[in-house]
């Protein structure tokens, strides 16, 4: 019995869906003709009028033609994941963070500590100590990939088995190189 009730909702749902998919149909392809997106709100199928000054209607309809070539959808997936955003010569990336507390009497004291032995063992990886409240942090290179902060957690977990345990690859703006 649900199975034809299912069934007879389905069906019921697809007849009421027909029309406004043929309207939804009609109104692209009118749209898609006259190329704005002003003619595509205003189609009569759409239902929408704009109404605002003439100049921002005027803006709004201006098209114009793409320079960029056309992609194929596998290099637009690698462009996508290489989009840098910098903000104050910084971009989103990862670090690996090796240390975070909230203890107010010895964390300042415990996140200096690691500090210091992470970059006498590291040189070449940057350390960030940070307080962000309640917690001290301590945070450790700066990586474009998870890969690339992923290899380095596991160089910090063999030379540091005792901070094995807090060792984790977390996102976070990166100073840029």
């Amino acid at each position: 019995m649900a199975h034809s009730s299912y069934y007879l909702i389905g069906v019921v749902l697809s007849v009421i869906a027909l029309p406004v998919k043929a309207q939804d149909a009609a109104m692209v392809s009118a749209a898609s003709d006259k190329g704005s997106i002003v003619a595509r709100i205003n189609a009569s199928a759409s239902g929408i009028s704009v109404e605002a000054p003439q100049a921002l209607i005027d803006r709004a309809e201006r098209v114009e033609p793409s320079a960029e070539p056309v992609i194929e959808d596998a290099e637009v997936h690698e462009q996508e994941s290489m989009v840098v955003r910098t903000k104050g010569g910084k971009t989103v990336g990862y670090r690996v963070q090796v240390y975070a507390d909230n203890n107010a009497r010895s964390a300042k004291t415990e996140a200096r500590q690691r500090e210091r032995a992470v970059g006498q063992a590291f040189p070449d990886l940057g350390t960030y100590v940070s307080y962000v409240s309640p917690y001290w942090r301590l945070r450790v290179g700066d990586f474009k990939s998870q890969y690339d902060a992923e290899k380095a957690a596991s160089d910090l977990r063999r030379a540091f088995p005792r901070y094995a345990r807090e060792v984790r690859v977390v996102r976070d703006r990166i100073n840029v190189r």
